[in-house]
């Protein structure tokens, strides 16, 4: 008996260390297989399932092991309920248990009930337990358990509109969550810390830390917090303009939270799609995002964002309706309850009701004055034009307004030269030359336009001559000279002034992109897929070879071309190899299909294919692989 409570000891040991780390399904993996059989390992399964993102899978196993009598079980059952939304449930559960606990369940008991009334609108009832909770960790926790309540109240500081204490709350949290170990808190902090960099307009500090965050999480194989840290990206590629990112990190973060069914991420991710296809005219689907997506047509969120969508279809009657309605919830939180103001206040324009306008407007302005977060409200202001510009014409109102612009680097808000804005180009050269801003495809007429940048993009800090020598190396100085002059006043042209940066001496200048340009190039990303080992992101990268119509002579074009088509094809072939050695012979096919498709003149991979394809391929199928390995011989 004594040495099976020791080794049911050690295992509890073993699988704590896991969860601690962050590696839930190597919990789950384990705890499926042999099967749980005391009330901590039920409690156990169940948390990794609720730490990973799997709620539904996470219930039965935390009942389970409540009934079994683990209090543990019933904190995290409460925390369970509150992620899903059901706010009322979560309440009175912990209201049931809470009198029981002591120690640390008691204090993390408190901590998940304050989150769960403010999540349901109780704001000031909310913080004020969860700073209860704080202060409890405070005179009797360790670091660790101080740094994870730390970074829940820094949260609630911002939905407060206080990110002075939020900031410094995140930074205090991510100073006592070890790098090494606690992911999940660590990340939850880093994700915290990057959101309010965002929101006070420190967008280049943002990314160094969603960078630390990206970092973090590659040692955990939770999806809830990779979907929050998706939140915050996706926030500052709205708020910077970049459109195409913007949505591509809302559409990645879809397949997240139709997974995880997590409610504050549902109705984040359902109201920001929604809002985003509606700018983009498609309001069908807006309306239907927010029909399929949103866990709740009542939440004020969702209803605040049906009054955008209204507003914008011209419906100004319900969407002074909806907005209104919005207003009055608790629950909608400031930054809601200034964007809602904003848009009514336009709404309410358009019905002819300027007194009422003038007012609500009024109300929003005062909020914006003092709010520390208005970068947020950038983009509205900006939709909002017609608005703007009648109460920059009211003297009442004018001299705030100006204040407010001007923090915001608004276009005319002040005589002295505007701030210029991020340039996110996106640069295609797999297959295509294209560029892309914005999501908008920009035409150039000089194919030397899109490889000079590329080559920037790679090799920063260059003279003319060094990129003579690169790319047009058997051109005379004068030709080459000539044709640089040109694609550089192009790209200027096309993509504004700040793409390209001079620093050094004036005869001698050496060209890297500006600092505010940020290239996300197609060659970077096939590089980063193969050290990865991701065949799949490579092959979908890898549209053809590096510029194939370039019609100019460039060594380093060439070079580069065949580079990547050999390390692309290494890949290939070793997949191959492997998928033959281990008798999967249907997966070695499509390889060497992917093979052909990226060198079609490979007689060694022709010749394979005609053999794999003997074994499992249909004979119509087999035939046509012998005609073209015949075409190639002959």
């Amino acid at each position: 008996m004594a040495q099976e409570m020791t080794l049911g000891m050690e295992r509890i040991t073993e699988l704590r260390a896991h969860f601690d780390a962050g590696q839930y399904e190597a919990v789950i993996a384990r705890l499926s297989g042999d099967g749980p059989t005391t009330p901590e390992e039920w409690c156990l399964l169940g948390m990794a399932y609720l730490w990973s993102g799997r709620f539904p899978e996470a219930e039965l196993p935390l009942l389970r092991a409540s009934e079994l009598g683990d209090p543990e079980a019933r904190v995290e059952y409460g925390n369970l309920l509150r992620v899903q939304g059901r706010f009322n449930e979560a309440i009175r559960h912990f209201e049931a248990i809470t009198p029981s606990l002591s120690g640390e369940l008691a204090l993390r008991a408190l901590r998940w009930w304050g989150t769960a009334e403010f999540q349901a609108g109780r704001v000031a009832q909310g913080l004020e337990r969860c700073e209860r909770a704080w202060r409890g960790y405070l005179a009797a926790g360790t670091d660790e358990q101080i740094g994870r309540v730390t970074q829940t109240v820094a949260q609630m500081h911002v939905k407060v509109g206080d990110l002075r204490r939020a900031r410094h709350l995140y930074r205090e949290a991510l100073r006592l969550l070890p790098v090494g170990r606690t992911p999940i808190a660590r990340l939850s902090a880093l994700t915290g810390l990057a959101n309010v960099q965002v929101l006070t307009g420190d967008f280049a500090g943002a990314r160094a830390t969603l960078a630390q965050g990206w970092e973090a999480l590659e040692h955990t194989d939770a999806l809830t917090p990779r979907a929050y840290l998706l939140t915050v990206e996706a926030e500052l590629h709205h708020l910077t303009g970049d459109r195409a990112a913007h949505l591509r990190t809302l559409q990645d973060l879809r397949l997240i939270v139709e997974t995880t069914h997590d409610f504050e991420l549902l109705t984040w991710t359902a109201t920001r799609l929604a809002d985003l296809s509606s700018h983009q005219g498609d309001h069908a689907r807006a309306l239907e995002t927010l029909h399929d997506l949103a866990p709740d047509p009542a939440h004020p969120a969702v209803t605040l964002t049906r009054g955008l969508l209204l507003r914008r279809r011209g419906n100004h009657a319900q969407a002074a309706e909806s907005l209104s309605r919005a207003l009055e919830s608790p629950g909608l939180g400031e930054q809601g309850r200034v964007r809602a103001l904003l848009h009514l206040a336009d709404t309410q324009a358009s019905l002819g009701d300027e007194g009422a306008s003038l007012g609500t407007f009024c109300q929003a302005l005062t909020a914006l004055v003092n709010a520390r977060d208005r970068m947020l409200y950038r983009p509205d202001l900006q939709e909002l034009a017609s608005l703007v510009q009648r109460a920059r014409l009211d003297p009442d109102l004018a001299p705030d307004l100006q204040l407010v612009l001007e923090k915001l680097a608004f276009p005319g808000a002040s005589g002295g030269e505007a701030v210029p804005a991020p340039l996110y180009l996106r640069v295609y050269t797999l297959g295509r030359a294209e560029v892309e801003r914005g999501g908008e495809r920009i035409p150039f007429s000089l194919e030397g336009s899109v490889l000079t940048l590329a080559y920037l993009a790679l090799h920063p800090g260059q003279t003319r001559r060094d990129l003579e020598a690169a790319i047009y190396p058997d051109r005379d100085p004068k030709t080459a000279g000539d044709y640089f002059r040109a694609v550089f006043r192009e790209l200027r042209v096309r993509l504004g002034p700040e793409v390209l940066q001079m620093e050094g001496s004036a005869k001698q200048p050496r060209y890297r992109l500006g600092p505010e340009v940020h290239v996300e190039l197609d060659v970077t990303e096939l590089r980063s897929a193969l050290e990865a080992g991701d065949l799949g992101r490579a092959l979908a990268l890898y549209r053809g070879p590096f510029l194939p119509g370039l019609r100019m002579e460039s060594e380093w074009a060439d070079d580069l071309r065949e580079e990547l088509r050999v390390l692309l094809t290494l890949e290939l072939k070793g997949r191959l190899s492997r998928a033959r050695e281990e008798g999967d012979l249907r997966r070695a096919l499509l390889l060497a299909n992917e093979l052909l498709r990226i060198d079609p003149y490979d007689v060694a991979v022709l010749e394979a294919r005609v053999e794999i394809a003997r074994q499992v391929a249909a004979p119509q199928e087999l035939a046509r692989y012998v005609v073209e390995l015949h075409r190639m011989r002959s």
